[in-house]
């Protein structure tokens, strides 16, 4: 086996991701926004895309997981949405936010009070959303247990879920191109 020199250049252009060089995408998730203002939301990707498979080039790629930071507006809301194939964590950094948990589309919505440094996680199959009910913007960490997750669903009937129906193939072609 032939040993490759180390370049711990090479290895910080691949695998560090400074907060000088990410920006704030209040894009990402523009699409909830246009269905409700109250969903507006803007993310940081430092670990993959996350699950929209934003074409994001400024990221460390993901071997595992992914990771990004969430502000969370005063009043906005993260709407309740389910990922199947992944556990999710919310890592409160700064705020006090609600983490909204429903077990299937019909069951009744629970509400756990977070403030800063507590965490959820949120297993595979289990609706979840989060919602800013102070007077600041709250700061979250987020993490999806792939590197790739399935697009998340949403509540039957809703109009974010007939939406995702129609992303669904959107995304799709950014994930192959």
């Amino acid at each position: 086996m032939t040993e490759q020199k180390f370049s711990i250049e090479e290895f910080e252009k691949k695998y560090v991701a400074r907060l000088e060089t990410r920006k704030l995408d209040w894009n990402v998730l523009k699409f909830q926004e246009e269905v409700d203002p109250t969903y507006r939301r803007a993310q940081k990707r430092y670990i993959g895309r996350g699950a929209t498979a934003n074409n994001d080039s400024n990221v460390i790629a993901a071997s595992n997981f992914t990771l990004s930071t969430m502000v969370l507006p005063a009043g906005c809301v993260g709407p309740l949405h389910l990922h199947d194939d992944v556990e999710e964590v919310f890592f409160v950094l700064k705020g006090k936010v609600t983490a909204l948990i429903q077990q299937d589309s019909y069951s009744e919505i629970h509400e756990i009070s977070l403030g800063e440094r507590d965490c959820i996680s949120s297993p595979p199959g289990v609706y979840r959303g989060i919602r800013n009910d102070g007077d600041e913007e709250a700061l979250m960490l987020v993490m999806l247990g792939s590197p790739k997750p399935n697009l998340p669903s949403y509540p039957e009937g809703s109009e974010l879920e007939e939406l995702r129906k129609q992303r669904a193939a959107e995304r799709e072609a950014i994930i192959k191109g």
